[in-house]
């Protein structure tokens, strides 16, 4: 399993781990909660002989047994994978005392270890205690207690985006005629009406921004040419975050008047940014016959 990325989810019970097991499995991983620790070992053999194509897997187990003695085995099971396998990576998610005692009083769910220790805050406790050596093996704790179900997402998304390397955002850049309207799967929109028009000028109107004459004449402007470097900036300013926020697709959409001339131009800058950025991208012309 040497090209495999297995994550494991554990932490402490009421932290949101169920929240960030949807949002890993939507992120392309096989996902298997509530695995004993002791399974572990085994789950993964049968998971390499079963599924010798997929490549991602994340693995919830914690102390939903019951079992004290979850918090003495696990370790040792992370040790011996981390020893046998390059990219193990445990996710530990907590939160607050106070925030553990108001959830689990607001859904009314018993905790895990209700049956040792009746009293809910004891309960609790104990759990803190029990699975702090578990917590110092993690690569990544996440303290759920200020975070809602989208920051918990989103920074469960920026985790993954920083271990799984092939995972990459799709990046589309398209140009477009306003007069045709606005692409409606656009995020960013960006309206270059402004820039000298190819169009009224002799020789140009029936060429489109792809060709050398037309970027000449575009690139003959100080406007044209600071323009551009400025969006150029900016993208390779905002790639990096929106790949941090754990965004999937992103489109960004030029417009011009008639979608033949500025709009294409600009858009081919655009794609060589993102490219100079270190992003993959894939360009289309809307309104080019």
């Amino acid at each position: 399993m040497e090209n495999v990325l297995v994550l494991m989810i554990t932490g402490l019970s009421g932290s949101g781990k169920t929240t960030a097991l949807k949002v890993i499995e939507d992120e392309g991983f096989f996902c298997m909660d509530n695995v004993p620790v002791e399974l572990v070992d085994k789950f993964l053999e049968l998971f390499e002989s079963a599924s010798p194509n997929m490549h991602k897997l994340c693995i919830c187990t914690d102390m939903r047994s019951g079992d004290p003695s979850f918090a003495d085995k696990a370790p040792g099971v992370i040790r011996r994978l981390r020893s046998c396998m390059q990219n193990v990576r445990v996710i530990f998610l907590e939160s607050s005392k106070e925030n553990l005692l108001n959830r689990y009083k607001e859904t009314r769910r018993r905790h895990p270890l209700s049956d040792r220790y009746p009293s809910l805050i004891d309960a609790i406790e104990a759990e803190m205690e029990l699975m702090a050596p578990l917590r110092g093996l993690a690569d990544f704790i996440v303290n759920t207690s200020q975070l809602n179900v989208h920051e918990l997402s989103a920074r469960i998304k920026e985790i993954i985006s920083m271990e799984d390397k092939a995972r990459d955002m799709h990046i589309e850049v398209s140009s477009f005629a306003f007069k045709r309207g606005l692409p409606l799967e656009s995020d960013i929109v960006i309206d270059v009406r402004f820039l000298p028009n190819p169009y009224f000028v002799p020789g140009l109107k029936e060429k489109t921004g792809m060709d050398p004459e037309v970027k000449e004449y575009l690139s003959s402007f100080d406007t044209y040419v600071n323009f551009v470097g400025k969006l150029k900036d900016f993208i390779g300013f905002i790639l990096p975050l929106c790949k941090r926020e754990g965004r999937s697709y992103l489109h960004i959409a030029i417009g011009c008047t008639g979608g033949r001339h500025r709009s294409v131009a600009v858009a081919e800058e655009v794609r060589q940014a993102i490219e100079a950025a270190g992003f993959s991208s894939r360009i289309k012309h809307r309104d080019v016959a």
